[in-house]
């Protein structure tokens, strides 16, 4: 925990690791943003020295929130869909803090994306349920009832008509099966129903690199929940991981 309004975010992806300083009072960054490849099947040393040199450019000795794409149980990594395996039964936060030398909290990255967007941004205020999904590598969710998380939920994996939700509308996935926008908004509209008739959410918050371009695709969405891009866009992740260190 920490009661300083700045917080080091660091956001660990299947294809690169992104940290910078967050002032917590606004969620705005308080100095650039450093990244580094992430060594997804290397070993966990490997990936927790890329932790550290991206960290190295920050100046003082802050706490550090690690949004990192697992189920994070006390501290500890469950699964490892876009990871090493090696990763699973870890205690990410003690390994870290140990490698970093200072205090850090470790989160699922879809849930730390969520309380950004939730504090800061497109779910600022929202009633009921909001559903946040981040289109990367995978599909994160991060799922709230009135404000309270509902940790861990996995719902890129999800099997929708017989394949996994982020084998089907992941930004990967539009990448690997050379789907032009058409074609990836079909796969993610055929996602959302699914999610939606089994989460009814009042909110869909849609976060990850591939929002970056929103007029390529949100014309062509269906749902029947409010659906919108998320104010943080990619920079939730980094934002969410530095708020768990007051909120986790």
């Amino acid at each position: 925990m920490t009661t300083s309004p700045l917080a080091i975010g660091i956001d660990v992806g299947g294809s690169s690791i992104k940290c910078a300083l967050v002032d917590l009072n606004s969620g705005a960054f308080a100095g650039a943003r450093f990244s580094t490849p992430t060594p997804a099947q290397g070993s966990t040393d490997a990936l927790l020295s890329a932790l550290h040199t991206v960290v190295a450019n920050v100046p003082g000795d802050h706490a550090v929130g690690l949004a990192f794409p697992s189920v994070i149980r006390n501290g500890e990594v469950r699964t490892a869909a876009n990871l090493n395996k090696a990763w699973i039964g870890k205690s990410l936060d003690k390994l870290a803090a140990e490698r970093l030398q200072r205090p850090v909290v470790a989160i699922n990255d879809a849930d730390a994306a969520g309380f950004a967007e939730l504090r800061y941004g497109a779910a600022r205020n929202v009633p009921g349920t909001v559903l946040l999904l981040t289109l990367g590598t995978g599909i994160g969710s991060a799922l709230f009832v009135d404000g309270k998380l509902v940790p861990n939920t996995e719902f890129g994996h999800l099997e929708v008509q017989g394949r996994e939700a982020e084998h089907r509308a992941s930004g990967r996935a539009k990448v690997d099966q050379n789907l032009d926008w058409d074609g990836w908004a079909e796969q993610l509209n055929l996602v959302m129903k699914e999610m939606h008739a089994l989460l009814w959410p009042d909110l869909i918050v849609l976060c990850g690199g591939i929002t970056e371009e929103p007029e390529k695709f949100m014309h062509k969405l269906k749902c029947e929940a409010r659906l919108v891009i998320g104010t943080l866009r990619s920079e939730a992740g980094i934002v969410g991981a530095a708020l768990a260190t007051t909120v986790v």
